[in-house]
């Protein structure tokens, strides 16, 4: 049994060690990106920043999508797709 307990301890150490190893490693490498690219943000503020669209309605189904996949047609309005806007017209 103490065998067990022992073989237990080392595997949970050396899980331990390997996943703050890399974390180290990748938090190396996201402080140097950063630095290579001048961006100074922390990476919470950037995904939030990422993360965060404007959503936009077509005029045709009602279906919401993002404003960068949407297509823009006259008077402000938008389209999921280039079927919708011939037929709205």
């Amino acid at each position: 049994m103490k065998y067990l307990i022992w073989a237990l301890l080392i595997y949970v150490g050396w899980r331990w060690y390997s996943a703050s190893k890399a974390r180290a490693e990748a938090g190396t490498s996201e402080a140097d990106g950063a630095q290579a690219s001048g961006k100074t943000q922390p990476q919470a503020e950037t995904y939030a920043a990422d993360a965060a669209e404007n959503m936009v309605r077509c005029a045709q189904c009602g279906l919401h999508l993002p404003l960068s996949e949407s297509l823009s047609g006259s008077s402000a309005e938008y389209f999921c797709s280039e079927a919708h806007r011939i037929q709205h017209h």
